[in-house]
């Protein structure tokens, strides 16, 4: 494996902090807009998530409410009617409220051919080196291995979190704050994740990069954090979060490769 090492003026030597990880959001936002290539892979995931969520609503209309009726007592008066009718059209309703979740959580994966394209592109500008090509089932095992890392620690961590609020409610001030502190990191752990599951960085590596850049990490994850609470951001702000994580690693790798 190659440890890449950025080379442009963006990641010369020079202190990264907090406020770099928070900056790297609107700067992305900035690169998108003047690069062409990147204004066109940037909306992938929004049509791919419009697309499923006007499909799953279809069906949910179509089929489920038609599956409902024809399983609810027959009416036979214009009450009993109108009871079907609003018991049809609210689990219609239901099926469409889940097809938009599913769709938000099916949206990223479907979209990771253009966001790793976005990745691409942002490298080379950066002047990172060609990466060998691990190939999909390397790739997967790589990206799956990371995943499961990280959803133990935060699995762990959370339940102590919650443990010591239910035990202690004195200590919710501590407990709170540290809360959104995890959440900012495993948020920054996720956009990572496109650029270092490419160039083959494990777990334990991404763990000690991490804590090596723990200031920039904790901004960037904030930053982003409190942008994937607004509804649907966390799909329209994906391939800036692509860009930005792909700068970032750069000059991360760039700092602390040999």
């Amino acid at each position: 494996m190659i440890t890449p090492r950025a080379i442009s003026a963006e990641t010369a030597p020079g202190p990264l902090g907090f406020f770099s990880g928070v900056a790297a959001l609107p700067r992305a936002c900035a690169e998108i807009l003047r690069t062409p290539e990147l204004r066109v892979l940037s909306v992938v995931p929004t049509l791919v998530f419009l697309t499923l969520t006007a499909a799953f609503g279809a069906l949910s209309v179509s089929v489920a409410r038609a599956w409902l009726l024809v399983r609810l007592p027959r009416a036979t008066d214009a009450f009993g009617r109108a009871g079907v009718g609003v018991a049809a059209w609210a689990f219609a309703a239901l099926c469409a409220l889940a097809g938009f979740y599913l769709a938000l959580a099916l949206a990223p994966a479907l979209s990771a051919p253009a966001l790793e394209r976005i990745v691409a592109r942002v490298e080379r500008s950066a002047g990172a080196p060609p990466r060998t090509r691990l190939g999909f089932w390397r790739e997967l095992a790589c990206g799956l291995r990371s995943l499961a890392g990280a959803a133990l620690f935060a699995l762990a961590a959370s339940s102590l979190l919650w443990l010591v609020g239910v035990l202690v409610p004195a200590a919710t001030p501590v407990t709170v704050p540290l809360g959104s502190l995890l959440g900012a990191w495993l948020v920054a752990w996720g956009l990572l994740d496109y650029p270092l599951t490419l160039r083959g960085l494990g777990f334990r590596e991404r763990l000690r990069l991490m804590r090596a850049n723990l200031r920039v990490v904790t901004g960037f994850g904030a930053a982003f954090a409190l942008c994937f609470w607004l509804p649907c951001c966390s799909v329209v702000l994906l391939p800036v979060g692509a860009v930005a994580a792909a700068r970032l690693a750069a000059a991360i790798l760039h700092r602390t490769a040999p």
